[in-house]
């Protein structure tokens, strides 16, 4: 350890300043009485401090212009946050905008379907879940016994046959659709009358048709006429139109025809139904 103390001179730190103060005084008072005396190192101090103002007072100009850049990027900043907080605002806006319009769109569907069979009662439900085909085979709704869903009662969707509840829980109800493999409705051709059966196939669905079997050998159907469920069905209500004819060929048997139907419901993009409420009462052939 180092014990060694400061050397002591002697004076204290209060007269060293105090002579200092009277120093200074005494040169400034000098300096007032002869100026001319000071002139030369007046004029030696100027010609290098001068610069060193000048020098100093550019820079500061220089910092107060970035210091102004700094605080117009900080506000600029603040500016695009701002902008962007509305941006994204009116674009959730304008999705809900867009979602309310849709839905209206779809109600106002509904609405006409409903006034396309006046003689039917009719509970709207939404779809809430559908099976892996890709198509609407069979499909979830959200409506169940408590809303008074029955299994075969008929569903329908954009102006025509959707299909026929299957299996009813509390809260939900199972449907079947007409373009399901299993399916099969009986039909009715308009213009002709002429009776057959509608066959679901999801392998030619994908083609935009699905079967018309057991038509009449000597039927006049043509091309583009409706087919509407029939009065024979013990399922289906008569009179919900199914889509329209298309490719009538003799089968080979020459006994009957087939032919592709074009569903009138589009069976890739369903979201919202109309479930008929009432039975169709017993007749006396199947389906």
């Amino acid at each position: 350890m180092n014990n060694r103390k400061k050397p002591n001179y002697g004076v204290e730190p209060k007269y060293i300043l105090m002579l200092c103060v009277t120093l200074c005084l005494g040169l400034i008072l000098f300096s007032y009485r002869f100026p001319k005396v000071f002139d030369p190192l007046r004029r030696a101090l100027n010609t290098c401090l001068v610069p060193m103002q000048k020098g100093i007072h550019v820079v500061g100009e220089q910092m107060d212009e970035v210091a102004v850049k700094f605080r117009d990027i900080d506000e600029l900043r603040a500016e695009n946050e701002a902008l962007r907080r509305e941006l994204t605002e009116l674009r959730n806006k304008n999705e809900m905008l867009e979602q309310d319009l849709y839905d209206m769109e779809l109600y106002k569907q509904l609405l006409e379907l409903d006034k396309s069979y006046p003689e039917y009662t009719k509970v709207g439900a939404n779809i809430l879940a559908r099976d892996s085909s890709g198509f609407y085979a069979t499909f979830t709704i959200d409506k169940g016994s408590k809303d008074g869903m029955k299994v075969n009662m008929n569903v329908i969707a954009d102006n025509g046959l959707v299909g026929i509840i299957t299996d009813v829980g509390s809260n939900y109800s199972i449907v079947r659709s007409i373009i399901d493999d299993d399916s099969s409705v009986s039909a009715t051709i308009m213009k002709t009358g002429d009776s057959c059966i509608v066959r679901g196939s999801l392998s030619l669905l994908s083609k935009g048709y699905i079967q018309v079997r057991d038509l009449k050998v000597n039927s006049q159907a043509k091309n583009n006429y409706k087919v509407y469920t029939s009065e024979l069905s013990t399922k289906y209500l008569p009179g919900l139109l199914i889509g329209y004819l298309s490719n009538i060929t003799t089968e080979a048997d020459g006994m009957t025809k087939v032919a592709y139907l074009t569903p009138v419901v589009d069976f890739e993009h369903l979201t919202t139904v109309l479930v008929i409420t009432q039975l169709k009462e017993a007749a006396v052939t199947p389906q």
